[in-house]
């Protein structure tokens, strides 16, 4: 890893400085920092996480995104800007998928133009049999608060420093005390924020563009996160 990047806690700050790059130091900055950071573009980051991509360009960086003519140049009426990207594998035995998707599509009025966001980025785990749904996130994640996605009660894991950092809900109290012990394993990304999904079915750690867990925090530490994620899912799902 690039030393520019010893300090964890900056990352997010970071990230948000290089969407204004392009504007500030032109495309041979972007270019610069592209080539910098390369370990975030897609073909790179698949085997970072131990996947193969199957769907989008792999020169793709998630971090430097300006980097792409098409982020660059951004939707246009009948013209969306729609990048795509799909690994799969199962590198430690239990299939996993990345999905990064962004798209913008764009309708311009008489008097405004109107532009329609939709952020999906995720790893996820699928489990070999069915669970109790829950969700975790952090207490203190930097750039904002994490969003609940699942409508589950408030579960106390019984372990004291878990509650303390995370706020974990489900309606299966047994689930939270497997929780209790399988979340101290995240210590990692506590400085950047967790956001776990467990939908009954597959586990997934849910990432964002623009507030915590932010994409490029959270990919700082790719190797790291498809063994945890994995973990989980093979103690939940068999």
């Amino acid at each position: 890893m690039n030393d520019f990047f010893s300090f964890p806690g900056l990352i997010p700050w970071v990230a948000v400085a290089v969407a204004g790059l392009y504007l500030v130091g032109g495309r041979f900055a972007i270019a610069g920092s592209d080539r910098k950071h390369a370990n975030y573009r897609a073909g790179a980051l698949a085997q970072r996480l131990g996947l193969n991509l199957v769907a989008g360009d792999p020169s793709f960086n998630v971090f430097i995104r300006y980097a792409n003519a098409h982020v660059r140049r951004g939707p246009s009426d009948k013209r969306p800007l729609h990048i795509e990207l799909r690994a799969e594998g199962a590198p430690q035995g239990v299939p996993l998928e990345f999905v990064y998707l962004h798209r913008v599509e764009q309708d311009s009025g008489f008097a405004e133009v109107t532009r329609r966001n939709w952020f999906d980025c995720h790893l996820s785990a699928k489990a070999r049999q069915p669970f109790p749904p829950f969700e975790v996130v952090s207490r203190d994640a930097p750039v904002g608060i994490i969003a609940q996605t699942l409508a589950l009660p408030p579960t106390p894991t019984g372990n004291p420093t878990v509650d303390a950092a995370y706020l974990v809900t489900t309606e299966e109290p047994a689930m939270a005390r497997v929780l209790g012990e399988l979340l101290p394993g995240f210590a990692t990304y506590q400085s950047v924020g967790v956001h776990l999904v467990g939908d009954g079915n597959t586990i997934s750690f849910v990432m964002q563009q623009d507030k915590a867990p932010l994409v490029a925090s959270v990919l700082y530490y790719a190797e790291q996160l498809s063994p945890l994620v994995s973990q989980v899912a093979r103690r939940l799902g068999g």
